[in-house]
């Protein structure tokens, strides 16, 4: 008997004028699916933007390595102090002058350029000996790490992601 009295109640109720009445239905479709397309683009845009910035810093520290290289700077075992400092600040402006949005140094905390040595072992060492400690090997490598670090504001806040979202970008190099 219930499914009497369901068939009933659907037969009436799709009698009902508001029911059978499509009028403006495809502008609520176009609305709703346009507004989602709208967010999923604006989406895409600003994580391709976040995207661009993350392929600049690498680059531009890319480009930094590849100065280190051809310009070989006085950094190691061999360089004094003096000379290590002022080898390390032009690879630092070289960093910046490779990068679109960097005007300005972005400062120690965000741009690093640092030099560490290790042996054929990969047992790290200092870089510059003591008088009377002998060294553990005798064919140490220098390196050269570069390491920059931005952070990318979304125009819009995400749920689920944090309100900026950090970069970094890392290269380095054996120079001897």
């Amino acid at each position: 008997m219930s499914v009497n009295v369901t068939r009933k109640l659907f037969k009436a109720i799709s009698q009902w004028p508001l029911i059978r009445n499509s009028d403006g239905l495809i502008s609520v479709e176009t609305a709703l699916i346009g507004t989602v397309l709208s967010i999923m683009s604006l989406g895409i845009v600003d994580f391709s933007m976040a995207y661009t910035r993350s392929s600049e810093m690498s680059n531009a520290v890319r480009a930094g390595v590849q100065f280190a290289l051809v310009r070989r700077p006085s950094i190691g075992p061999s360089a004094d102090e003096q000379e290590s400092i002022i080898s390390l600040q032009t690879i630092r402006e070289a960093v910046i002058n490779s990068s679109r949005h960097l005007v300005t140094d972005p400062g120690p905390e965000n741009l690093e350029a640092t030099v560490f040595c290790q042996c054929p072992d990969t047992l790290p060492v200092t870089c510059v000996s003591e008088p009377d400690i002998p060294l553990p090997c005798n064919q140490r490598r220098t390196f050269l790490q570069i390491t920059l670090r931005d952070s990318y504001t979304p125009i819009f806040n995400y749920p689920l992601l944090p309100e900026t979202i950090p970069l970094e970008a890392t290269n380095s190099v054996r120079l001897n």
